[in-house]
């Protein structure tokens, strides 16, 4: 999964996970607390338990007045949900593995009016710096603000803000340096005719007959790169078109996966479909006609149904062909490594 998609899911898995929207959870009052000092609770944790879920919070958020509201005990993966008074009131839900007494995860939903009382300024004056070039619309609006620590989710986030707007997120990742990332949705309506069109021709470059009509674009920050990525709501069409530049680097069509399930995949691509010649062959008009390259002196590094066209100091080209030799999708990485 890549990391647009990645953001998508953790959107869904903690929505889920809360039982409500992020929103939704801000808003809700805060639980009358019960007495007891630093950590109380009004269900029945142990105290060693409630001991390792307090010092996460206490790491994330100050000694606050934090209350356990309730607690899903009934496997060895427990969900425990409670709320913080303080500096600002909050919500919470920590993940607690009771088998290895590891806290995997911890969410700190705050509401939107109290981001100057919780987030560092330094933090949130690069938000805000962030914003000044990269919402050039000015459609952000801050709904939502969580604090995420997730140390055990191998490939995922595992340490950061994340702002929610409606159909928006700005993560901050605090174990990266502060990095930046993000991503606006857009309705196709508010969005220039001219890039529309431009991405609807790449779609139909590509050559796959059928295809699915783009349902929305995202205007997306991740590492240097900016894009406006066009795409379905089952990302089975997808064109990626640099903000900046208004170059096309990206174009996929999954209707051109023709295999059935991954024994006809590995049987199917088991010896190359294509030689580096004929592969060559194959893409150099698309490639030409997409991304504007020449692939004249390129070299062709093939793994199963993947296709890298190389030559030194220029951009490199990603391609992925079907049982029958036709590319589904094209990728041009610049030389530099920025695509905006």
């Amino acid at each position: 999964m890549n990391k647009w998609n990645s953001i998508t899911a953790t959107v869904a898995a903690l929505s889920i996970l809360l039982g409500t929207s992020p929103v939704a959870m801000a808003q809700q009052p805060a639980t009358a607390a019960t007495t007891a000092p630093n950590a109380q609770t009004s269900v029945n944790l142990d105290p060693t338990v409630t001991k390792r879920l307090t010092d996460v919070l206490n790491t994330l958020a100050g000694k606050q007045t934090i209350e356990f509201t309730s607690a899903d005990t009934a496997s060895d993966a427990w969900t425990v949900y409670g709320t913080l008074k303080g500096t600002a009131n909050a919500d919470f839900s920590q993940d607690y593995d009771s088998k290895k007494g590891i806290v995997q995860s911890t969410s700190i939903i705050y509401k939107a009016a109290d981001m100057d009382k919780v987030m560092a300024p330094n933090l949130h004056s690069k938000v805000a710096s962030f914003l000044k070039t990269f919402d050039t619309d000015k459609v952000f609006k801050t709904e939502a603000i969580w604090r995420v620590y997730s140390p055990i989710d191998e490939g995922g986030f595992k340490d950061y803000w994340v702002l929610w707007g409606k159909s928006q997120n700005l993560y901050i990742h605090l174990d990266q340096g502060n990095k930046i990332t993000a991503s606006f949705l857009y309705p196709l309506k508010d969005v220039k005719a001219a890039l529309i069109n431009k991405a609807n021709r790449s779609l139909k470059t590509l050559g796959i007959p059928t295809i699915k009509p783009f349902e929305y674009t995202l205007r997306q920050r991740e590492d240097n790169d900016t894009i406006w990525h066009f795409r379905d709501e089952s990302d089975t069409n997808s064109v990626q078109i640099g903000v900046k530049t208004g170059k096309v680097w990206a174009v996929k069509n999954e209707h051109g996966m023709d295999w059935d399930g991954d024994k006809d995949f590995a049987k199917a691509f088991a010896k190359p479909k294509l030689s580096k010649n004929q592969a060559l062959s194959a893409a150099k008009s698309k490639v030409q006609s997409l991304f504007g390259i020449n692939l004249k002196g390129y070299t062709v590094q093939i793994k199963k149904n993947e296709y890298t066209f190389l030559k030194k100091g220029a951009a490199t080209v990603v391609g992925k062909i079907n049982k029958k030799g036709v590319f589904y999708s094209l990728e041009a990485i610049p030389a530099n490594g920025i695509r905006n």
